[in-house]
């Protein structure tokens, strides 16, 4: 018989990159998965995770059929129930939320959602605010620095390729980059095209730290610090900008350089252990690299109880070389699918009015105000505390129980608790932690199977749309989201079911795209849309504002913002002409923030509204007390991967890093056994001594240490009950015949407590203090 042979175009969802894929498909099934050249920022490169995503794809271990709990929660005991019995199951909960006019009952919590809004229709639709996220455990408090900066986006595109010097503090761009691939192939074209130096600043000899042209070792948290002593070096030694600081920014250059003069490079030295020298050369070499020099940060920076205000003072280094929007700098553009880019199918629902403290938690205003609904790690002690009623929980693409601060404990035991959560649907392809400890699991379409339209920001600074489409059908009864949400939506009725028209997954994705250059057709062939001959968004802030944009304007006499009469700031006049600006109340990048100066003036919060340094509380760390930080591998992705075996097989073990003459303090040798204690848990792990490593820092990885998601991940077979959602003739010899190794690594979050950033939000990964002790075998 002729093989039929296909090759598909779709897009990756096996970390959030989202690189385009070629899906090679012989008889209905997928053979292999390698990179789309279409792609205009992946090129046609993919690292091990999208190779290994055919591992998600046929896992036999897989769940492909709906089932309900029979036992008690969390007992894994199960059966196999039809589609129809799940949605009169969800429906039967959910429905009574509205009757009785408390919608905001519902809890919402995904994970990855590369849906762009089937999520928020539903949730809007339904009435509640409470679609919640992972947002506040991952960059919120990076991305909340530059939205309330720059305002037009909440990520910085950096123009590495172009580059001559790149500063980089705290980011592992080589293996875990959010954008990496498409990033990484960037920097190393800077690198070798431009000559460009890169410097990295991190407590860990990262893959990066190791690639870079210098590592310079930092006591954690004191990034901050020492960027606004590199800002104080530069304004003293007359190398900023002073034309794009006195026309582009609401704070002078003779304020900010009178201000910079308490940020010394000798305090930051004290504090971050980082000798005065190292610091006044780098800085010069960055601002006499500019415009062609931009700074890079991530989780090593900005996952700190500081964070917010460590990034600020890395984002105000290139507004003082003034590289901002330029070429070789620090650029920014859109990245995300919303309705001006391409709308979503009408009608749309509603946006919820009411507020919780899930949605809008009450402690962080300011976060509220920039990134609504991303506070993440209050979402289980808020809870636990009874500050918010829960009538039912949804879980879709996330791990709670894996993933979280505390997650092994505080919200396992959350779950376990029918009084908090009465109710619990998760909507998961695989057993997970999250799945296990449900009422209802709702057998979800992996990403090979399913339809969405998506994006990330461009590193060609161009905006392109992807498709993501189905390379062969979903297997058992395993459903794309948007048709499971239309079934529950059409199950409640009472008008929710009116924004849920679409026949298909697939019909609405058509409606979609219809706005696109070639519509799906197009995308279908070749995977992806973009306008290869636009130029770059170089320097956006500086084009110029059509006369027909405001002509009926009103114009701030004192400031030149010009605003529509509705009261909406579209622009700025500077010296007769009217420009864009930046996204922001000001239409200037935001060195000082008046969001902030409000907030303080209501008496709602404190917080600095210029780049300042706050020192993390108790940090005088006694002779056994050492900062933990955790870090990810590159061919993992938070607690999802680790059930694919050609990753797993890669990396399936996560020692502890610590440095041997710490180690040799505590007569600790190489693979010994320690106690690691914080002050809320304890566990034991083995060490691994390395000379890379801060000495008062040990590391842990994430993505390990299961204790469900199948026998690759957990090293034990999902529970019996389960096994009625798994098809029971599908087998993987190279599973059951080619695992060699039986170690399945440890979890860290259950040493580390839900502690956030009070401004920016984000949780503080990397400021829990532990002490070790070794264990005698």
């Amino acid at each position: 018989m002729e093989q039929k042979k296909k090759r598909i175009p779709t897009m990756c969802i096996n970390c959030s990159t989202i690189c385009g894929l070629l899906a090679h498909v012989e008889n209905g099934k997928v053979i292999k998965l390698e990179g789309n050249p279409n792609d205009p920022n992946s090129r046609g490169h993919i690292c091990a995770k999208g190779h290994a995503a055919r591992n998600m794809l046929y896992d036999p271990s897989r769940i492909l059929h709906p089932l309900k709990r029979v036992g008690k929660r969390g007992e894994g005991k199960w059966k196999r129930i039809s589609w129809e019995e799940a949605i009169e199951e969800v429906v039967s909960h959910l429905k009574p939320l509205r009757a009785k006019g408390k919608p905001e009952q519902l809890v919402l919590q995904y994970g990855r959602d590369c849906t762009n809004g089937i999520l928020d229709r539903f949730t809007d639709a339904f009435g509640t605010p409470n679609k919640v996220g992972h947002r506040g455990l991952c960059s919120l408090n990076k991305r909340m620095a530059i939205k309330a900066t720059i305002g037009d986006t909440d990520w910085d595109t950096n123009d590495v390729a172009h580059t001559r010097y790149i500063l980089n503090f705290g980011s592992n761009l080589y293996e875990a980059h959010q954008g990496h691939v498409p990033f990484l192939q960037r920097v190393v074209e800077g690198r070798i095209e431009n000559g460009a130096k890169l410097v990295t600043f991190d407590v860990r000899l990262s893959n990066t730290a190791a690639r870079s042209d210098e590592w310079v070792p930092i006591f954690p948290g004191t990034d901050g610090l020492v960027a606004l002593a590199m800002g104080h070096v530069i304004m003293e030694e007359g190398l900023y900008d002073k034309v794009f600081l006195d026309t582009w920014t609401n704070y002078s250059s003779k304020e900010l350089k009178k201000y910079l003069e308490q940020f010394t490079p000798e305090q930051a030295a004290k504090e971050s252990g980082v000798p005065v020298s190292t610091i006044r050369r780098i800085a010069i070499e960055f601002a006499k690299a500019s415009p062609r020099c931009t700074t890079v940060s991530n989780r090593g920076s900005q996952a700190h109880s500081n964070g917010f205000h460590n990034e600020r003072a890395i984002i105000l280094l290139n507004a003082i070389v003034g590289n901002v929007g330029k070429k070789g700098g620090w650029c920014y553009i859109a990245g995300k699918l919303d309705d001006s880019v391409v709308p979503q199918p009408k009608p749309s629902p509603p946006k919820p009015s009411v507020k919780t403290e899930l949605s809008h938690p009450s402690a962080y205003p300011f976060v509220n105000k920039i990134y609504p609904r991303a506070v993440s790690s209050t979402i289980y002690p808020y809870i636990a505390e009874s500050k918010v009623q829960v009538g039912a929980l949804m879980t879709y693409y996330v791990n709670a129980p894996m993933s979280w601060p505390e997650g092994s404990t505080t919200v396992k035991e959350i779950y376990l608790d029918e009084e908090k959560i009465p109710f619990h649907v998760a909507i998961d392809a695989f057993y997970s932690e999250s799945a296990h400890l449900a009422d209802i699991i709702l057998p979800d379409a992996t990403f090979l199977e399913k339809w969405d339209l998506d994006a990330r920001n461009s590193y060609e600074l161009i905006p392109y749309v992807g498709l993501r489409q189905p390379v062969v059908q979903p297997r058992g009864q395993s459903r794309d989201i948007r048709d499971i949400l239309k079934e529950i939506a059409h199950g409640i009725g009472d008008g929710m079911d009116a924004y849920f028209q679409y026949c298909s997954a697939e019909e609405y994705i058509h409606e979609w795209a219809k706005s696109v250059p070639g519509g799906v057709q197009s995308l279908k062939e070749n995977g992806f849309y973009w306008d290869s001959s636009k130029q770059p968004n170089y320097e956006p802030f500086l084009q110029v504002l059509p006369k027909s944009k405001w002509k009926d304007a009103l114009i701030e006499k004192d400031t030149g913002i010009i605003k529509t009469r509705d009261g909406v700031s579209i622009g700025i006049l500077l010296n007769g002409k009217a420009y864009r600006g930046f996204a922001t109340e000001t239409r200037k990048f935001q060195i000082y923030l008046p969001d902030l100066e409000r907030f303080n003036q209501n008496h709602e919060m404190e917080a600095d509204p210029l780049p300042t340094y706050v020192p993390i509380k108790n940090r005088e760390l006694k002779e056994n007390e050492f900062i933990l930080t955790t870090f990810k591998w590159n061919v993992h992705t938070q607690s999802r991967t680790m059930n694919q075996k050609w990753l797993a097989e890669i990396v399936h073990d996560n020692p502890m890093w610590i440095n041997p003459a710490t180690a040799a303090s505590f007569h600790i040798k190489d693979g010994d056994i320690v106690e690691v204690s914080s002050n809320i848990a304890k566990m034991n792990i083995k060490v691994h001594l390395t000379e890379g490593i801060h000495p008062k820092v040990v590391a842990i990885s994430a993505s390990m240490g299961h204790f469900k998601y199948g026998p690759i991940a957990s090293g034990q077979d999902i529970d019996k009950g389960a096994q009625e959602g798994v098809n029971p003739k599908y087998d993987d010899n190279d599973i059951n015949d080619n695992k060699w190794w039986d170690e399945i690594g440890y979890n860290p979050n259950p040493l580390i407590p839900s502690k956030t950033d009070p401004v920016g939000g984000g949780q503080s990964w990397n400021d829990t203090i532990v002490t070790i002790k070794k264990q005698q075998v």
